[in-house]
């Protein structure tokens, strides 16, 4: 019997996506960005035009710091960038909308070529942003398409969908190859959701496809989480469904935390054949990569995971120096679903 346990919990939650690092392109809207308000912001392109921006700065208003999805994120922009002469520096939102629109506001005031945004509320920082591109601040939204399309130059979405579809497949087709011989509805499946906004939703909304995807899978049981409990709920619930299904084989996970939360559950439990388990989540942090190549060694049972487009950092620069300019249409940037297993790390990670 399918259970589904909500808990309560008495952290705000938080408008966001992660993800990590884009949403759905269902927000986008088909007006034309007004191109008075950009010229500045234009501009800077034109003169990077060929590709470095050695002695430009970069702002990157983050989320929400104490995410340690956010931390990496942060901790490869600034190498990225760095390494190829910027200037960079990072602002904490605390996943708060009005601290967001201050960090926005000091790297106005610092004079910041471009801005990168992980946008808290879309409906409160658009004017923030549209004074910044005034400014001559060329700014890239993460985690949401704003309607207003003169807020950002670039907004990089995905379709959380099939983030969460993508992930589904990684984990039916382990089931495959690890249990070719189970019947229709022998293998036991648990969910680790989210359901803070409709990004999130919808990513789930995709695991849950995965008892569509294979006849041979059972979904058994569900637990909702924010992405401010972090990883330690994402254990105590794993805990909890292992517990509850002695036999389950897989847990698929809304985000990095919950997917590191159950991959300790499970590689501290005596009980369990980490032969014939499986973990699995969307985006790439250091710290997932790493679980994801110890799988191979059976020190981890985190088998993979969902990289949202070509990595935050390249995709940033290229937008900023012009060249995927082109791969824009009305605003925004769509990245696709790339599935990170062992087999395929070193093709997109090499060590």
């Amino acid at each position: 019997m399918f259970r589904k346990f909500t808990t309560i919990l008495t952290t705000a939650a938080l408008a966001m996506s992660l993800a990590a690092c884009g949403s759905s392109s269902t927000d986008s809207t088909g007006s034309s960005t007004d191109s008075s308000s950009a010229s500045a912001a234009e501009a800077a392109v034109t003169a990077a035009a060929d590709g470095d921006l050695a002695g430009k700065s970069v702002g990157f208003s983050a989320l929400m710091m104490s995410s340690e999805f956010f931390t990496d994120m942060s901790n490869q922009m600034e190498e990225y960038f760095t390494s190829r002469g910027m200037t960079y520096d990072v602002a904490d939102a605390a996943g708060n909308a009005q601290t967001q629109i201050q960090t926005v506001e000091n790297f106005v005031s610092m004079g910041k070529d471009y801005i990168i945004c992980f946008v808290v509320d879309k409906a409160s920082i658009g004017d923030t942003l549209k004074k910044a591109r005034e400014a001559g601040s060329f700014v890239i939204v993460i985690g949401t398409v704003l309607e207003d399309k003169d807020a950002a130059d670039v907004c990089i979405s995905i379709s959380q969908y099939d983030s969460g579809v993508a992930e589904a497949e990684m984990a039916s087709a382990w089931i495959d190859e690890t249990f070719p011989d189970a019947a229709d509805g022998e293998i036991k499946v648990a969910l680790l959701t989210n359901s803070e906004n409709e990004d999130a939703v919808a990513r789930c909304d995709g695991l849950r496809t995965i008892a569509d995807i294979n006849s041979k899978v059972t979904v058994v049981e569900e637990h909702e989480t924010t992405q401010a409990d972090g990883s330690a709920a994402g254990q105590t619930y794993a805990e909890m469904e292992l517990m509850n299904n002695p036999d389950l084989k897989v847990i698929l996970t809304y985000g990095t935390d919950q997917g590191q939360g159950a991959n300790e559950a499970v590689m501290a439990s005596s009980s369990i054949n980490k032969d014939e388990f499986a973990v699995f989540t969307v985006d790439t942090a250091e710290f997932i990569r790493d679980k994801v190549r110890a799988s191979e060694t059976g020190d981890s049972v985190l088998r993979g995971t969902v990289m949202l487009g070509e990595g935050t950092p390249m995709t940033c620069y290229n937008l900023m120096d012009g060249s995927w300019m082109d791969r824009v249409e009305d605003g925004v940037y769509v990245e696709r679903c790339i599935q990170i297993t062992p087999e395929t790390i070193n093709e997109y990670f090499p060590e």
